[in-house]
Formats: structure tokens, C-alpha cells, sequence
């Protein structure tokens, strides 16, 4: 019992560093809210590595993601008749103050992952988790980034179950 409480513990620190990451993702890039999109690039920063690795399972450098995003946010821009130029002049935003507020598209992935079947009462949440629970979305910016990448969230999702089960394992 005691190690499920440190689990969830864990878990909360994770997700707090998550939260921030994804935060910071989003200012960078001129928004206010940090959507699926920057949680997957806060799940590459974790220090598990396990979203990196699952990644390198596939013979994808994630260091293409965040241009891939932008891509995505002109690409989007365009489709609604704006500039997609526009994007260039985006400042990088302070953080917020106040409450944590995020994409209401977050919400999913929060309850998924709070929903995610582990092995063992003592198994952390990691990159990989992230990024396998953002991979199963078919819809919204990560997804169609993964798909900018060359991949499907089947294969990113199978990838990353595949690095929980090895840190498991050790």
C-alpha cells in the first residue's frame, strides 16, 4: 500500500513537470494554452527517456517535432484563408499566472492516462505513456504531426508499449 501511494506521488510530480514542460512549449511558440501537441514535446523531455527511445524504435529523430507543429498550426492557418507568415511573428508569451489551464482536448489525455492499465502498483508514469495515449488520437495537431513524420499512431503507440514493457523488465 505504501508503494502505491509513492507511485501516485511520483505520478503527481510527473505530471507537474509534464504540465510545465507543456507550458513552456506553448509560450515558445506564442500560445497561451498547451495542448496534446506540447505534452508531447514535454514527454520527450522527461528525464525516463522512454518517449525518445520508442521514437528511435522507429527511426524517427523527435528533434523534427516541434517544426512539424508549426507546420501543422500554417497548414491549419491556411486552410481558414490566413497567412500562415503570421506564425513568424508570434512572440514567445510569459507564463501564465493563476491556475494551470490547458486545451480542453487535454482533458482526454489526462483521464487516459489516469485510466492506463499498469502491470505492477509501483509502475511510474513515463514519456512513454504520454506518448503512447497522444498517439491513439486520430484527430487535432499531434496527430497529424505524426502523421507529417511518416507515422501512424498505431505504430507510435505499439512503439511505446513496447519501451514500458522493457523498463519494466528492468
Amino acid at each position: 500500500m505504501l508503494q502505491q501511494i509513492k507511485r501516485k506521488l511520483d505520478d503527481m510530480r510527473t505530471i507537474k513537470t509534464l504540465a510545465e514542460a507543456a507550458e513552456r512549449h506553448a509560450n515558445a511558440a506564442g500560445e497561451r494554452e498547451p495542448g496534446p501537441e506540447h505534452f508531447l514535446l514535454a514527454a520527450f523531455d522527461l528525464p525516463d527517456g522512454l518517449a525518445r527511445r520508442a521514437f528511435a524504435r522507429l527511426g524517427v529523430d523527435p528533434a523534427g517535432i516541434q517544426q512539424a507543429i508549426a507546420a501543422q498550426h500554417g497548414a491549419a492557418l491556411a486552410s481558414t484563408g490566413a497567412d500562415p507568415a503570421l506564425l513568424a511573428d508570434a512572440a514567445p508569451l510569459p507564463p501564465a499566472k493563476g491556475p494551470y489551464r490547458a486545451k480542453g482536448s487535454m482533458q482526454g489525455v489526462m483521464q487516459q492516462l489516469a485510466a492506463w492499465p499498469r502491470a505492477t502498483p509501483t509502475e511510474p508514469l513515463t514519456g512513454a505513456h504520454v506518448l503512447a495515449v497522444i498517439a491513439c488520437s486520430a484527430q487535432g495537431t499531434a496527430a497529424r504531426t505524426l502523421r507529417a513524420l511518416g507515422l501512424d499512431g498505431e505504430r507510435v503507440g505499439a512503439a511505446a508499449r513496447a519501451e514500458i514493457a522493457g523498463y519494466r523488465a528492468v
